[in-house]
């Protein structure tokens, strides 16, 4: 490379004194993209996989600055300095571009300023110190350094086409040790790190989207018509139920990114469970005369209330795939409101428009005691005296505020095992539930089970059991001396999913 004397005296005086380095504060990062490469073997057959590189860099407050304290230049070098300047457009990686130039002799150091300056030793000496307050940085050595060193080997003259080898490639072909260069061991300014480098929080990226729970209730009851070509048995309550809700997850996520969060529909938040039952209850039911006793109709009842993003996800379920996929079932939407129509018979505590009291309520799906009422199997069963089903459904109607004096007693799982029909041409008879059957005899061991139905039940994310569970309930009657109304249409276990669904008797 042809160089005038002038600029090799010049670089080789900058070169041969190290200066000091002058930061303010400064932010460290990195930016981290995957190259893609071929496996082993045959480059035909080989797959591809990725490389992680990472990008570290630094942003700077304010000019990184360089002084040369014990260096002076006349107005010749001083002008091919600016000179040479003007054509630095990068400092380090290409990528880092910049802009430099020559300060005067006075130029105003600024307010928030540190100097790193090089660890030198007793005669002068560069050298590297391994200290938490240093940091190495490659220098030009002041013994030796010479301005050819910037571009070639010194004991190398290879030539390629009349051109001289890159000196990187000089390097990787070498030891990688570069002539007239040193690592040189550099001081912090006083208060390094603590006082000088910035530390950003990591903040969460917005989503493009506001949260689906976030905005004006519009609605608090939806009604479904569940369509389907065959008829479906009262005892697919749960099964129903849970499909429905699985799909409302699914389109959350689909809609609004995987982990969004929907507690009115999916009854959890980011801290868990929630409790006191404001989220939704999904209850399918029989509303159809043409098809007695079988599940018709799907009603969701929310008493926090539903977003119109929660209400747009209800309606993307387009299709549930009931009976191992042989028959869907397609829910179509016919009502939505605040509270539920007068035909609708669902307790909602006191609404606003008509309050549903009733001295007499009955269960229209198996009332599921939430914790277990008896010891051993269905062979041998031992009654729990302080659990049995009589006594939690009483607690369960303390805890939700109902504290008017109740008779409780079970009804016959004869009078729901079955459909009536009254033509011998229509489908053959479907239980509604499966009874318990009880073992014979005179044995009080035997009381637990009276009356019993066995239903699958929803299956929590904390049980155990990781097959689908089932659970023994009964059918209930619920007598008070004065009409009353329900602050919630099931109560007990899978409550939110249709089982122990309580409608009035003598709706007042």
């Amino acid at each position: 490379m042809a160089h005038s004397e002038e600029l090799r005296a010049l670089i080789e005086a900058l070169g041969k004194r190290l200066p000091l380095i002058g930061i303010g504060k400064v932010s460290f990062s990195q930016t981290v993209h995957y190259q893609p490469n071929y496996g082993k073997g045959d480059k035909a057959t080989a797959s591809y996989g990725t490389t992680r590189h990472e990008n570290h860099f630094a942003a700077t407050s304010l000019p990184i600055c360089f002084r040369w304290g014990a260096l002076t230049l006349d107005d010749t070098q001083k002008a091919l300095l600016t000179t040479l300047l003007e054509h630095v457009s990068y400092f380090g990686r290409a990528d880092s571009i910049c802009e430099a130039t020559l300060q005067p002799d006075n130029w105003p150091e600024p307010k928030e300023f540190g100097w790193c300056k090089p660890c030198l030793s007793e005669g002068d000496e560069p050298h590297r110190r391994i200290a938490p307050n240093c940091r190495d940085v490659f220098c030009p050595d002041p013994s030796s350094f010479q301005l050819t060193d910037l571009w070639q080997r010194r004991t190398s003259d290879t030539q390629v086409e009349n051109a001289p080898i890159h000196l990187v490639n000089q390097m990787l072909a070498t030891d990688m040790q570069v002539d007239g260069g040193c690592l040189v061991s550099y001081e912090m300014p006083e208060g390094w790190p603590q006082k000088w480098v910035v530390k950003t929080p990591r903040t969460e990226k917005k989503p493009s989207k506001p949260a689906p729970s976030d905005g004006p209730k519009v609605a608090r009851y939806l009604r479904f018509s569940l369509q389907c070509r065959v008829p479906i048995a009262p005892k697919f309550t749960v099964t129903l139920a849970e499909l429905f809700r699985a799909a409302a997850n699914h389109h959350l996520c689909k809609v609004h990114g995987n982990g969004s969060q929907s507690p009115a529909l999916l009854g959890k938040d980011t801290n868990g469970p929630l409790e006191g039952h404001q989220h939704a209850f999904y209850l399918p039911m029989a509303q159809d005369d043409s098809q007695p006793g079988m599940l018709t109709d799907l009603h969701l009842w929310c008493p926090m209330g539903l977003t119109r993003a929660e209400v747009d996800v209800l309606l993307r379920i387009r299709q549930l795939s009931w009976g191992k996929g042989r028959f869907p079932v397609n829910p179509v939407l016919i009502a939505m409101g605040q509270e539920p129509p007068p035909d609708v018979k669902l307790a909602t505590g006191d609404c606003a428009t008509q309050p549903l009291r009733s001295r007499v309520w009955q269960s229209t799906t198996p009332f599921i005691p939430p914790g277990h009422f008896f010891r051993g199997d269905k062979s041998n069963p031992k009654a729990k005296a302080n659990a049995t089903p009589e006594l939690q459904l009483a607690k369960a109607l303390r805890e939700v505020g109902v504290g008017t004096p109740v008779v409780i007693q079970r009804l016959s799982a004869l009078q729901h095992s079955s459909v009536p029909t009254t033509s011998t041409d229509e489908i053959p008879l479907m239980p509604a539930w499966d009874i318990v059957r009880a073992p014979e005899g005179d044995d009080l061991s035997a009381l637990p089970f009276d009356q019993a139905i066995e239903v699958a039940a929803h299956q929590n994310s904390s049980d155990s059991m990781k097959a689908h569970q089932r659970r023994i309930g009964f059918f209930m009657q619920l007598t008070f001396d004065e009409p009353v109304t329900l602050p919630m249409p099931a109560l007990g276990h899978s409550s939110h999913f249709g089982l122990g669904l309580f409608v009035p008797v003598d709706h007042a």
